[in-house]
């Protein structure tokens, strides 16, 4: 366990927005994460079941298959990984929607670096960034 504590976190981004994609990204690398990055919900099941990520970020409005569905499938298939909702929608029930279908957290568009450094610090608490 304390050798984990000692590498980057890996973690996915589903997200089908090339600019969202690009500014979280950046956020997470600044924290010294290490990204792959998924365009729609069917290639982020696909990745999350292929390869091992220490967190992974879901839009909730994305292509093929949606973000609640995505949790669902995942959390179906036995994955634990904590799973981050993200959106800009601001429909009342969604942040209980999310948690009711196994997301861990929920991160409202726009955010910046400090709200990304609090998601972080709260599941890699004694993890070193640059």
């Amino acid at each position: 366990m304390e050798a984990n504590r000692q590498k980057n976190p890996r973690v996915l981004i589903v997200e089908d927005d090339p600019g969202h994609q690009r500014l979280l990204e950046l956020y997470l690398k600044r924290a010294g994460c290490d990204c792959d990055i998924s365009s729609d919900g069917k290639k982020g099941i696909q990745q999350a079941t292929s390869s091992h990520y220490d967190l992974i970020f879901v839009d909730i409005n994305i292509p093929e298959i949606d973000g609640f569905m995505v949790a669902t499938l995942l959390r179906d298939q036995g994955i634990e990984i904590p799973l981050i909702a993200v959106t800009a929608l601001e429909l009342e029930g969604i942040r209980r929607k999310a948690s009711a279908v196994g997301y861990n957290d929920f991160l409202r568009k726009p955010f910046g670096q400090a709200e990304i450094e609090a998601v972080l610090n709260k599941y890699f608490l004694n993890h070193s960034r640059n």
